[in-house]
């Protein structure tokens, strides 16, 4: 059974450090703003992921897929942090979370 691959990539996509900068849905004015989206890459990376973590070998398509990637990758980063956070109180999870967004993840 092969990886699922990111559906988002249109032609007029622009490029951004050879990944896509695909739309999200936001009320926020910006260069990724996708107005009337169905669903958006972090959306599509949380219904794949837990199909797509599995993988060892992923054919990257397009620069879409390496976006989706990535977004795979930080999802899975958050929820180890999340899981070495002994309380389940949730104040202390959201400060885990916000030292990841905080700190270079990729080093």
């Amino acid at each position: 059974m092969p990886a699922y691959h990111s559906s988002l990539m249109v032609p007029d996509t622009r490029m951004v450090g050879n990944m896509a900068l695909l739309p999200i849905k936001t009320q926020f004015k910006g260069p990724a703003r996708g107005d009337g989206m169905e669903t958006d890459i972090v959306d599509e990376a949380i219904y794949y992921f837990k199909a797509n973590v599995f993988f060892k070998n992923y054919e990257i398509k397009n620069e879409a897929d390496r976006t989706l990637i990535y977004v795979t990758l930080y999802i899975s980063e958050c929820l180890k942090r999340l899981q070495k956070v002994s309380c389940s109180c949730l104040h202390r999870k959201m400060s885990a979370i916000q030292v990841i967004l905080i700190k270079k993840w990729y080093e």
